[in-house]
């Protein structure tokens, strides 16, 4: 008896202690959680450290290189001379030799160029890691609103088909005592049927919208927390068009990418270019040398040092230099062509997601007001079928007019909040910050 009470005191915590853990996951804690296992942030985070190894590469070929050789060998001679009345000799020895040499770089506008270049490939790798944060901010809520959006459709479906079938119940037995025709039947039974596909289709789109959540976060648990049945509602700060179009053409961060292209391509110009340039390295070395045999002796021993200027000068390569050139002059042209239609995008990004933010805005406050309006004319239409000045079809477009008006509110909610990202996208300063304001808006 105390093995079972044991037992079942411990099965109760462990019940407990699962339900109070099981909380539902809000958007901090799925961001946390995309922060962790998502793959393109972390590829892009590897990116940055891969672009980052460009400016210690690019100051290595500014920076001295020393060199160090040595050798050695056994050596066995055989010689024949005149001189020893053609008699033949056979000596053994060994050739040692070590050498060690400096060069650094006095003039070299090739690497000095590159180098500035380097500097700007990882400012750029920077940025391009900011964008990867505030896309993937922006791709989580996207999909958390989806997977929301998805079961609340799903719920929705449910409703009608409660309702569908509570109403073909109802016009089965007036049909029975002959107080309606068989075509009120067959309405009703049509809007059972087609509220059993749409059921389907919604139970389908939550699981697609949750398998698109969970690649971002990896976790099985999917239990989120919704929306509030309301949360403040404000236009864009400022509320002004213009202030948010400079904020764009100034801060946006595909756009700084776009220009660190445009310098980096210019850069590259000035690269190829140089190689008409000549090039002045101061060079010493150190040279030792010892054999222990010869043709003409027993051995010697040899060390030497230099320290000089080399210049170098190219002439001709075949037109090489020159084409390299110009195709990075094309090359260079072509980043300002992209960054021309970026600037035009974003700036129409900009309006989109401005218009979007008041237009849904609008939307909401005339959905609420219409669902008020179809649930008190749903509420009509019952009591006129019941008295007989409605015919059940009147009842059946009440509620799928009721139906409609609450998904197009959810609908509008999540398009609401995804461009007043949207907007701060497109001006380069969406953060964390928005996410936990958003996540203010669900229940808690």
């Amino acid at each position: 008896m105390n093995s079972f009470k044991k037992l079942l005191t411990s099965a109760s915590f462990f019940i407990f202690s699962s339900l109070s853990y099981a909380q539902p996951i809000d958007l901090v804690t799925a961001y946390s959680l995309a922060l962790e296992h998502d793959a393109d942030i972390h590829a892009a985070y590897n990116q940055l450290l891969a672009s980052k190894e460009a400016k210690p590469q690019a100051l290595a070929d500014l920076l001295p290189s020393v060199n160090a050789s040595a050798i050695t060998n056994d050596v066995r001679q055989e010689s024949e001379s005149s001189f020893s009345g053609g008699g033949k000799s056979t000596s053994q020895f060994r050739d040692e030799s070590f050498s060690v040499s400096l060069r650094q770089p006095l003039f070299d506008w090739t690497n000095y160029t590159r180098y500035k270049q380097a500097n700007k490939r990882v400012s750029k790798a920077e940025v391009e890691y900011n964008f990867a944060e505030q896309a993937l901010i922006l791709r989580l809520t996207e999909r958390y609103l989806d997977s929301l959006q998805a079961d609340v459709n799903l719920k929705l479906a449910n409703d009608d088909v409660n309702a569908f079938t509570r109403q073909l119940e109802q016009a089965t037995v007036r049909f029975d005592v002959g107080l309606i025709a068989i075509t009120d039947v067959h309405n009703a039974q049509a809007r059972y049927d087609l509220s059993i596909a749409t059921q389907i289709a919604a139970q389908d789109d939550l699981y697609s919208a949750q398998e698109a959540l969970r690649e971002i976060i990896q976790t099985d648990e999917l239990a989120l927390a919704p929306l509030a049945p309301s949360f403040p509602l404000s236009a864009p700060q400022p509320n002004d068009i213009s202030s948010w179009e400079t904020s764009a053409a100034k801060s946006n961060l595909a756009l700084e990418i776009a220009k660190y292209d445009v310098a980096i391509a210019k850069k590259e110009v000035n690269i190829q270019r140089s190689g008409h340039y000549p090039t002045v390295d101061i060079v010493a070395s150190h040279l030792y040398n010892e054999t222990g045999g010869g043709s003409f002796g027993t051995g010697f021993r040899n060390e030497s040092d230099k320290i000089g200027l080399e210049l170098n000068l190219p002439l001709f390569s075949g037109g090489k230099t020159s084409s390299l050139t110009r195709q990075a002059v094309f090359n260079h042209q072509q980043s300002l062509d992209i960054l021309q239609s970026l600037q035009r995008t974003t700036l129409r990004q900009t309006r989109d997601a401005f218009r979007g933010v008041t237009a849904n805005l609008k939307r909401i406050h005339a959905l609420e007001q219409a669902i008020i309006s179809n649930q008190s004319s749903l509420d009509a239409n019952e009591v006129g079928l019941e008295v007989g000045t409605r015919t059940i079809v009147d009842v059946l477009d009440a509620q799928s007019n009721l139906s409609r008006a609450k998904l197009q509110l959810i609908e509008a909610k999540r398009s609401y909040i995804l461009s007043i990202l949207n907007l701060k996208y497109t001006a380069g300063s969406l953060s964390k910050d928005d996410l936990v304001t958003v996540n203010q808006w669900l229940q808690q």
